[in-house]
């Protein structure tokens, strides 16, 4: 038990920060978004951290509804996340949320803000590799932030078998930040992440990406995706957000985007010939 208190205290509270880079995001999301860079046993960990100059209403696959001073994305090198989960599975609950939950905790003390105004999802996607797509029309604003990894754990729902019940560690992961002007309900919130998974899927479907576990069949997602979605302030109120609305079309065609780039990013996929040429076609 000591040396696991020791190992404990070492993996989790001695980390080096290195920098934090800003990246821009649209004037009426009235957000600012930042990736800090460190490293733990000289393994990299990145976080995106997104602030709100007041709460947002926020619904995450994480954590529920969230009324949220900031969002947070985690990254770590996979040796690292394989690291922790080692040493905690079975004594500290599983490794890899004990870590989540870690990094949660002290971005919030960072922020100087309480736990419970952060909401968070986690991966071992590369953040460098992180695609941001705008969209906008009229009044609306969307822009979604994705992390994505599928070439170690993409699942093709309702024809692979799941062997846990609390899930996995994140591996390679699709994590989706949907940031809107529009002022969402709870509802619309909800309609949301379904219309981002289904573009997602079509991402996924564009790019031929296979099961990792089903031979000859396609992915439908990871078997640790997860999508934080952002209500705004400043835009028209929207109480649905499928795609048979202006504001579902952008955030569909925003997450297809974004999706594309990240797994290019990550895992170099690419859309066959064939289809970059059919969709330029008038």
């Amino acid at each position: 038990m000591r040396m696991f208190l020791i190992t404990l205290i070492t993996l989790l509270t001695i980390p080096t920060l290195l920098f934090a880079a800003d990246l821009k995001l649209p004037d009426d999301l009235k957000a600012e978004a930042t990736i800090i860079r460190g490293e733990r046993e000289q393994m990299w960990e990145k976080t995106l951290v997104v602030r709100f100059p007041e709460r947002r209403r926020t619904l995450s696959t994480y954590d529920g509804l969230v009324d949220a001073l900031a969002a947070m994305n985690h990254s770590a090198n996979p040796l690292l996340w394989a690291r922790v989960n080692d040493s905690f599975m079975g004594k500290a609950g599983r490794g890899g949320k004990s870590y989540t939950e870690f990094i949660h905790e002290r971005t919030a003390r960072s922020l100087k803000l309480n736990t419970t105004d952060i909401t968070k999802m986690a991966t071992a996607a590369d953040l460098d590799n992180l695609a941001m797509v705008t969209k906008e029309f009229g009044p609306l604003t969307v822009t979604v932030l994705v992390t994505a990894g599928a070439r170690g754990n993409a699942v093709r729902t309702g024809v692979d078998q799941g062997n846990n019940i609390e899930g996995q560690e994140p591996h390679g992961t699709i994590n989706v930040m949907l940031l809107t002007n529009a002022r969402l309900t709870d509802g619309a919130m909800a309609r949301a992440i379904v219309t981002v998974t289904e573009a997602k899927t079509a991402a996924l479907q564009d790019l031929n990406v296979p099961s990792s576990y089903t031979k000859n069949v396609q992915a439908t997602g990871t078997g640790t995706d997860s999508v934080i979605v952002v209500s705004g302030t400043t835009g028209p109120r929207a109480s649905y957000a499928g795609g048979h609305s202006k504001l579902g079309e952008l955030i569909g065609k925003a997450t297809h985007e974004a999706v594309i780039e990240a797994l290019g990013k990550q895992n170099g996929f690419r859309l066959p010939t064939a289809h970059i040429a059919q969709t330029k076609t008038p």
